[in-house]
């Protein structure tokens, strides 16, 4: 519900050429449910304004495992997006975190039918092969039903090397916005540093000078390594 023609049109010319436009689900009962502010209607309209745009490389998510969420309604969801012929698409399990209801008020509604979830994963898995469409990179995480997985699913050639690299953790990654993580590679040990961003945007505007001052440590940790290879190469 964030998508705005102007912002498609101001970040096309510098350089962003992929986007996700998410809908988790597109089954309206369902967005309500979990709290979502945006509609189906929304979703089919911000990839329709993209496409306008010219972007030609767009991922899409999804969720199995959503309360009130049933095998028939993502199956009209998946088949929604299949028609809108995305560069990829990724199928998320949900995964719930601490901070969720359902931890807090056990009659919220969430589905936690492991059985129920894996046969909407067995379904997408065979319609988005049968789309061509192939699985590229998987991960899991911590409290996902049925302890499943999350798939990323592409076009040939249309693969995202960022999603390999953020899980793999063995590159530099550098993030803009607020809630953004930047993930530093230290060329010594390889661990990573991470530098986070604050969450809010009225944070983010308001105390830009401590974000500059945070972001310095980017350029003093290759800043100190280029010195190191010099001091090395003279020797």
């Amino acid at each position: 519900d964030t998508i705005t023609m102007d912002k498609l049109k101001a970040m096309r010319p510098r350089g962003v050429t992929r986007i996700s436009i998410n809908p988790q689900t597109l089954n309206d009962h369902v967005l309500e449910t979990i709290g979502r502010r945006h509609t189906s209607a929304q979703t089919l309209e911000a990839f329709s304004l993209a496409r306008t745009c010219g972007y030609d490389d767009i991922n899409m998510d999804l969720i199995v495992g959503l309360p009130e969420d049933t095998l028939e309604s993502f199956q009209r969801t998946l088949r929604q997006v299949l028609d809108l012929h995305p560069e990829s698409i990724t199928v998320h399990t949900l995964s719930l975190k601490r901070s969720a209801r359902i931890f807090q008020d056990d009659s919220e509604p969430f589905s936690r039918d492991a059985a129920l979830t894996g046969d909407m994963l067995d379904w997408g898995d065979a319609q988005l092969l049968h789309h061509g469409y192939a699985p590229y990179y998987l991960y899991r995480q911590s409290r996902m039903v049925g302890n499943l997985e999350n798939t990323g699913w592409a076009k040939t050639g249309k693969e995202s090397i960022y999603n390999v690299y953020i899980m793999d953790e063995t590159h530099t990654i550098l993030a803009c916005g607020a809630g953004a993580v930047t993930k530093v590679r230290d060329p010594y040990s390889d661990q990573l540093k991470r530098i986070f961003n604050f969450k809010y945007p009225y944070e983010y505007i308001s105390r830009h000078g401590e974000m500059l001052t945070r972001k310095e440590q980017v350029r003093t940790i290759y800043e100190e390594y280029r010195r190191a290879k010099q001091g090395l190469s003279s020797v």
